[in-house]
């Protein structure tokens, strides 16, 4: 029997050198720099689009209520998430019998610390949809963050209770600017 020189019996070495693996980390490097900008845009727009979109379901979902139950329904701004009191930015409650709010339908928790949402028609911390379902008043809600008007979120309510948000950053529904925030 022939014994095998060692050399006949190495295995091809694998793996990466030390310039393929610089290589590689440079260019993840670069990548992440361009994509952590991309993403934490993309994460604060969805923040204010999530809680304008919350707002336009507590809307809808207290017209739906009155209609419903023939009586009026009042979302209002709360701070505890049992009864009206606070800003917009503590959250919102869905409830009736409008004058008492003993009953709570729908609680929703206020916006993450920098951001703020508030009403800009009258500075209105409650709005009441009757058992028609309309409001009687107009009302206009603004979302922002720390970057300014020109990527808030614009959420309004005309006279007879329908309520549309705006699909612009920045925009009202108008196509104007949003004022600041």
């Amino acid at each position: 029997m022939r014994n095998a020189s060692p050399t006949e019996t190495r295995m091809p070495m694998t793996g990466f050198t030390l310039v393929e693996l610089m290589i590689t980390l440079v260019v993840g490097a670069i990548l992440m720099g361009i994509a952590v900008p991309s993403y934490r845009t993309f994460v604060q727009d969805s923040r204010l689009s999530s809680k304008a979109n919350a707002l336009v379901y507590s809307l809808n979902l207290a017209r739906n209520q009155a209609v419903k139950m023939d009586s009026t329904v009042e979302v209002c701004a709360s701070s505890n998430g049992t009864s009206c009191g606070g800003a917009w930015a503590d959250g919102w409650i869905v409830c009736y019998p409008a004058a008492a709010c003993a009953t709570v339908v729908q609680v929703s928790p206020g916006v993450i610390a920098g951001n703020t949402v508030s009403e800009r028609l009258g500075g209105a911390l409650f709005l009441n949809y009757s058992s028609n379902g309309q409001t009687g008043t107009a009302y206009q809600f603004v979302f922002c963050d720390n970057r300014g008007a020109a990527f808030g979120r614009d959420v309004e309510v005309n006279l007879i209770g329908h309520i549309e948000a705006s699909q612009n950053a920045g925009k009202q529904l108008s196509g104007a600017a949003l004022a600041g925030c």
